[in-house]
């Protein structure tokens, strides 16, 4: 606590004061957050009118400003003016609502009429003296994460003068104040089972009422939506009127269910359990209201749903679910093509404009990997595309993709291997935020992680959900390039060239201006703390930075002094606000086009990830005093031609001029500055803004270093003509502006030099110890050299190393072929790269199956070589099918044979039918005679009776030798 009632004035002999008084700066008024850290000016600081202070007050006192000092000041008391600062007691809150806001700022009269705007609501507010007004915030009534503003208003809603800005929490990184706790023992009495016999939730009963003696109510709150609306309502209890203890435990399948919403088992299978007051929360002075983290309600239904849907109650909810899913827009065609996943993890954790960890599977976070067990990193996507469909990518612990197409048709498999899979709603949820599938956490439990639980855990048929959601493959994969700026002033350009420069001031490190884009990220480069042997290091690091990127928010980070880093080693703001990164539910953050990650595990804001929504991200690292910045740019950033368009949007023959300057600069949209021209190409990296390349060796003679200083690197210095300044004056340090601002300073290019040695570095290393600790990189030579400090130079060295790793793995394109899909009982070797070019893959069955199709597959220049797809047949089936399939085959043999005998029988029969015989051969039967021409009988009158063998044996009256007939007449006669 600070409270000032004496303030001399004074002012610094830096600022041309002589004995205190006088000079050229108005007296700068203010205070320390404690601990002799940081400064915070009071009203009319530097203005030239500081007398006031004496005359005012924020305490109702004249002269008493009354302050709660930390890392964030805030002020007591109340003000009579007409417009101000609101001051609240939490800056944060999660999007659930039932949560109160205490505010201050006006002097509160109690005719006043208070009202609060929080977003797009309108509350009421109720005043609890002179200086503090109480306004709560029901459950329900906001659907949206990120930075809102609130307001206040005195005169019942005319005027909202007073105002704030508040940060709504998603529900999945909101601050649990209910516990659920799973037993370690009894692995079945899980909060995620559907039959546990004992459940057990924790909440701290102390805080959420001031009342010892209140009770509270433990509910069920449900969520479900579908393509036109959503809904989150209470549909049953767990306890009512129970003693605020802090802890509870009951049985689910003993649990009475007396007030259990009609039909809710219908609509409801997951949701939040809710603790609160049980009479009046909204006005009891405590929190009133706690949240649980979002769970799946089968432990609750469990008897409801066996007793509607029958035993295969979860196997019939699965396939419900799949059919559903498969009514619904095809979000898969939106997202393979926009974000498909990156091949390696190297890949995947160099992408940091584009991808960001999974919450809850992070190799440098939270690995619980419920959802992707066997995955050694996972993550997602920045942003969604326009169905609000989110991308998930997982990685096993050889770094190599992990795909739903190789899942095992075994409920077991799933302890071991379950890779990542698209979602339809994305964690983070998306514009408008409100409707579905875009509502932040929920819409993504809903439609993605609650189909997991009864499809995966509980029928134990996952394919259903593998089959709804594939894991895309990364055949259209590009990998950004990177750049990185660390110790004194060493670079490292997107296409890979490396140089020096220790400019002092703001220059512009990367920048791009085209009809998409307009990018641009700057540093602040300063003296570092003096040498061992007390002079000024005649070099430079970056101590500051800020980006943006279209009409994204400002993102500017500090790096603090010396005697300031016990705790924070940053300071960040967003648009002139500042924001904290250590707490784990304000790890990640979002804001006007771009997300601020601070990594789980960190919690010193030394090492933060900001990504803008076009996939820039940038990486700062922090380290004893100095920012090390990597800089990632999709490939839509490379260097692309510009054309005019003519008034129908159609491309004009003739190029565009005057984006940068003259010649390629004008004809062509470059990624340019201090990291280089992003176009693969090492030769024009040092360009200029008018266009003009730089040539340079690594390591540079000093005529080289001298020429990059100042043809080069000093031409994109920020100075607010040529390039906006994008640094606020306000966070400009007032220790001594001239360490990052001086017109005659030259820096050193060759530490190596004689003249540049002092008798004093001689004491405390050699030039040998240099070259040994060094192992023969120019850098750390350099930063050895010039600061004298040994694990300076090894910082430099080490943090080099680990880069040229990350650029060599991460930047490298590889070709994929995708995944071969797979039938039930067929093995793929090897388990993890089978889908990168050049790979064979080999496929086997199980023991108690039989192999189909062509065993090895070859990917080759991103395809497949031709063959069957692979499947396996089960044992037994497989020797009854060769069974059936042998005596089928015997049976069509034989009657094969059978039916050419009865065809070449009918054949012959039909052959000598035509030949006219009459009497078949050793047939019984009566003989006919073939019809003759009447004509004929004129001539040879028909025989009653055949022949006797004696008139055939003479001839008589034959012409044929058997009786008088002429030609052409005869007896028809088959053969036996």
């Amino acid at each position: 606590l600070s409270s000032k009632i004496l303030i001399k004035w004074t002012s610094s002999t830096q600022a041309g004061a002589l004995f205190g008084r006088g000079g050229k700066q108005s007296a700068m008024v203010g205070f320390n957050g404690g601990n002799g850290t940081g400064w915070y000016a009071l009203p009319w600081s530097a203005d030239g009118n500081s007398y006031k202070l004496v005359q005012y007050g924020s305490a109702q006192v004249a002269g008493r400003w009354l302050a709660r000092v930390d890392e964030d000041i805030e002020y007591g008391g109340c003000s009579n003016d007409s417009i101000g600062i609101l001051q609240l007691d939490k800056p944060q809150a999660t999007m659930l609502g039932g949560f109160t806001l205490n505010v201050t700022g006006p002097c509160f009269r109690p005719t006043d009429v208070l009202k609060m705007q929080i977003d797009e609501n309108t509350l009421d507010c109720e005043r609890l003296d002179m200086v503090m007004a109480r306004c709560v915030v029901p459950v329900n009534s906001i659907f949206k994460t990120g930075q809102v503003i609130i307001r206040l208003s005195v005169d019942g809603g005319k005027n909202y003068p007073w105002w704030n800005k508040f940060y709504i929490l998603m529900p999945s990184l909101a601050r649990r104040q209910v516990n659920l706790i799973n037993d370690p023992v009894v692995l079945n009495n899980n909060w995620r089972s559907f039959n546990p016999d004992n459940l057990t939730l924790t909440w701290p009963a102390a805080n959420i009422t001031v009342n010892p003696n209140a009770q509270v109510d433990i509910t069920l709150w449900g969520y479900w939506e579908d393509v036109l609306g959503h809904s989150f309502e209470q549909i049953g209890s767990i306890a009512r009127n129970s003693p605020n203890r802090g802890v509870f435990s009951f049985n689910p399948r003993t649990m009475s269910k007396t007030d259990m919403k009609p039909d809710a088992w219908r609509k409801y299978t997951g949701g939040l359990l809710q603790i609160r007051v049980s009479q009046d929360w909204m006005k009891d002075r405590g929190d009133g209201i706690y949240w649980s983290d979002m769970i799946p309600f089968g432990w609750y239904f469990h008897d409801v749903w066996q007793y509607q849907m029958g035993k295969n109650w979860a196997t019939d909810m699965c396939i419900d679910w799949f059919q559903y899913d498969g009514r619904r827009e095809n979000f898969y065609m939106f997202l393979e093509n926009s974000q498909p996943c990156p091949c390696t993890l190297d890949q995947a954790l160099l992408d940091i404009g584009r991808y960001v960890a999974l919450m809850d599977c992070d190799i440098n976070g939270d690995h619980r990997c419920y959802y992707t067990q066997g995955a050694q990193h996972c993550v997602v996507s920045v942003r969604s595309v326009w169905t609000g469909a989110g991308q998930v990518c997982c990685y096993d612990w050889q770094g190599w993709l992990m795909f739903s197409q190789d899942y095992e048709f075994n409920d077991q498999y799933l302890r071991f291997y379950s890779a990542g899979v698209p979602y339809r709603a994305h964690p983070y949820g998306a514009f408008p935020y409100k409707r579905p599938p875009y509502v932040p956490s929920l819409s993504n439990f809903y439609n993605d992680l609650l189909p997991y639980e009864y499809c995966c855990k509980w029928a134990g048929h996952c394919e259903f959900y593998f089959w709804r959601r594939i894991t895309s493959g990364c055949q259209d994969y590009r990998p950004p390039a990177v750049g990185y700026i660390y110790g004194e002033g060493h670079i490292i350009t997107y296409d890979g060239t490396r140089y020096t420069f220790n400019g002092k001031g703001y220059y512009v490190l990367t920048t791009l201006k085209s009809k998409n884009n307009h990018m641009m990220v700057q540093v602040r480069m300063e003296h570092p703390p003096k040498t061992l042997w007390n002079s000024e290091v005649p070099a430079t690091v970056v101590t500051g930075l800020a980006a943006q990127d279209n009409d994204s928010a400002v993102v500017q980070i500090y790096a603090r002094k010396e005697f300031r880093r016990w705790r924070y080693k940053t300071d960040v703001y967003v648009d002139g606000t500042r924001v904290f990164f250590d707490t784990p539910w304000q790890k990640l953050q979002t804001f006007k086009g771009v997300t601020i990650r601070s990594r789980p595990r960190n919690m010193n804001m030394s090492e933060l990830e900001v990504m803008f929504d076009t996939g820039m991200g940038l990486l700062v690292q922090e380290a004893r005093g100095t920012l090390n910045v990597i800089v990632s740019v999709p490939p839509e950033y490379n260097e692309t031609y510009a054309y005019r368009t003519d008034t129908f949007g159609y491309p004009r023959t003739e190029p565009a001029t005057g984006l940068f300057g003259t010649g390629k600069c004008a004809n062509f949209y470059r990624t340019m500055g201090l990291f280089g021209t992003f176009n693969n190409d090492k030769r024009d990296d040092l360009t200029t803004p008018d266009c003009n390349v730089v040539n340079t060796n690594y390591p540079p003679s000093e005529i080289e270093a001298r020429n990059v200083y100042y043809e080069f690197g000093e031409r994109w210095r920020a100075d607010g003509i040529r390039h906006p300044l994008l640094f606020q004056t306000k966070f400009q340090p007032i220790y001594n502006p001239l360490t990052f601002a001086s017109m005659n300073y030259q820096p050193i290019f060759d530490p190596w030099r004689n003249q540049n040695t002092t008798f004093w570095e001689s004491l405390i290393f050699t030039r040998e110890e240099v070259r040994v600790t060094c192992q023969g990189s120019p850098s750390c030579e350099f930063d050895y050299l010039t600061t004298g400090r040994r694990e300076i130079g090894i910082d430099t060295l080490m943090n080099e190393r680990k880069f040229e790793e990350q650029k060599r793995l991460g930047e490298k394109i590889l070709i994929s072929c995708g995944p071969l899909t797979k039938n039930y009982g067929v093995l793929k070797y090897p388990p993890g790269n089978n889908y990168l070019d050049g790979v064979t893959v080999t496929f086997t069955c199980q023991p108690d199956y039989f192999l189909h199709g062509d065993q090895q597959r070859h990917c080759i220049n991103g395809t497949w070589s031709p063959g069957w797809w692979p499947w396996c047949r089960w044992r037994d089936e497989e020797h009854a099918l060769k069974w059936f399939t042998g005596i089928i085959v015997s049976l069509l043999i034989v009657a094969v044979l059978v039916a050419i005998f009865c065809y070449c029988n009918s054949m012959k029969k039909e052959k000598l039918k035509r030949r006219g015989r009459q009497y078949a051969i050793g047939s019984f039967g009566p003989r006919t005679m073939k019809a003759v021409d009447p004509s004929l009988q004129k001539t040879a009158p028909t025989q009653p009776y055949p022949p006797s063998e004696l008139d055939a044996a003479k001839g008589v009256g034959g012409l044929n030798g058997r009786m008088n007939l002429p030609t052409g007449a005869r007896f028809s006669e088959t053969t036996a």
